[in-house]
């Protein structure tokens, strides 16, 4: 059983929902932006369907066009790189470009990215970001592993 977060400020019907009658699980929306889904794959994708209708009238680029990404390949932590990474994001947050990174449990390299409709400034920071975070642009976020990490701690 689980307990959904329920915020007394906001009507019951805009919190859980059921999206198909043939469904027993709801759909939780906390904050009114963050909707919690189940992670059995059959469910997920059901429910993902059922809230399209509520979903996409919300997002100014539904079809996720004029969007780019750029991956970078790091053998870096994230806390070597964290310092870098802020002053990056405050420099760069006003003209929409996003910064994340992220830990690769077991893998050699973590993941640095860009997400933004700026693709002429997100190239221009491509020779910038490699060498504070001493990694490579990539294409997909494993191209740069190691076959066999355990091997290297040993």
């Amino acid at each position: 059983m689980i307990r959904l977060p329920i915020d007394s400020s906001r009507p019951d019907q805009e919190q859980v929902f059921f999206v198909k009658d043939d469904l027993w699980v709801p759909v939780s929306v906390v904050n009114g932006n963050i909707h919690i889904l189940p992670g059995v794959p059959r469910l997920f994708e059901a429910l993902l369907e059922g809230i399209k209708p509520r979903l996409v009238p919300r997002l100014t680029d539904p079809e996720g066009k004029g969007i780019y990404r750029m991956l970078f390949s790091t053998p870096l932590a994230e806390s070597e790189v964290a310092m870098y990474l802020t002053d990056l994001a405050g420099r760069i947050e006003s003209q929409g470009i996003k910064v994340g990174s992220y830990p690769r449990w077991g893998k050699s390299n973590n993941t640095v990215t860009l997400v933004g409709r700026n693709k002429e400034l997100m190239d221009s920071l491509v020779s910038e970001i490699e060498e504070n975070v001493r990694g490579k642009k990539v294409d997909k976020e494993d191209e740069l592993d190691k076959e066999d990490v355990s091997a290297d701690s040993g």
